[in-house]
C-alpha cells in the first residue's frame, strides 16, 4: 500500500472541503441524511471508527498490548483513510455552531495525522513532539466533543 493512504486522505480532505463550501450536494445522499435511522447508523459507524482509532493509545499504555504496538500503529495510519469518507456519509456539510467546530476539529486532526513524522521521514524531535501533542490533544478533544454531540442529539430529538 505504501504511502498512498497519505495522498488519499489529502484528496478526500480537499474534496470534502470543496464540496462543503461550493454548495454542491449529492441529492441521493442529502435525502438519506435527513432520516434519523440513517444518521444513527452512520453515527454509530463513525463512533466505532473513532473508538478503533483510539486503540493505538491502549496499545501504548496497556502492558499486555505493548507487544502489538507496531501493528496497531500501522492499522491506525492506514485505516485513517476512512476518516473523511465516514464523516462525509454522516454529514456532507460542515454544519453550524458546535457541529461546525466538531467537524472542523475532526478534519484538522485528519490533516495533522497525514503530516505524521514517521511516514514522511521527518527526523526532527521537536517536530515529532509538537506533532504528537497536537494530534493527541485534538483526538481527545474530538472524542469528548463527539460524546457531547451524541448527548445533544439524543437529548433534543
Amino acid at each position: 500500500m505504501g504511502k498512498s493512504y497519505i495522498y488519499m486522505n489529502v484528496i478526500f480532505l480537499i474534496l470534502y472541503g470543496f464540496q462543503s463550501f461550493s454548495g454542491w450536494s449529492w441529492e441521493w445522499l442529502a435525502q438519506r441524511q435527513t432520516g434519523d435511522a440513517y444518521k444513527q447508523l452512520t453515527g454509530i459507524a463513525l463512533l466505532l471508527f473513532i473508538l478503533f482509532q483510539n486503540t493505538l493509545l491502549l496499545a501504548r499504555v496497556y502492558p499486555p498490548w505493548k507487544k502489538h504496538q507496531k501493528a496497531f500503529y500501522q492499522l491506525h495510519t492506514q485505516t485513517g483513510t476512512f476518516a473523511i469518507p465516514l464523516l462525509y456519509f454522516h454529514a456532507a456539510k460542515l454544519g453550524y455552531h458546535y457541529t461546525f467546530v466538531l467537524n472542523l476539529a475532526y478534519c484538522v486532526n485528519v490533516l495533522i495525522g497525514v503530516l505524521a513524522p514517521r511516514p514522511l521521514n521527518i527526523q526532527s524531535k521537536r517536530y515529532g513532539f509538537y506533532w504528537m501533542v497536537s494530534h493527541v490533544a485534538l483526538s481527545v478533544f474530538v472524542s469528548f466533543f463527539l460524546l457531547f454531540h451524541i448527548f445533544m442529539t439524543f437529548f433534543f430529538n
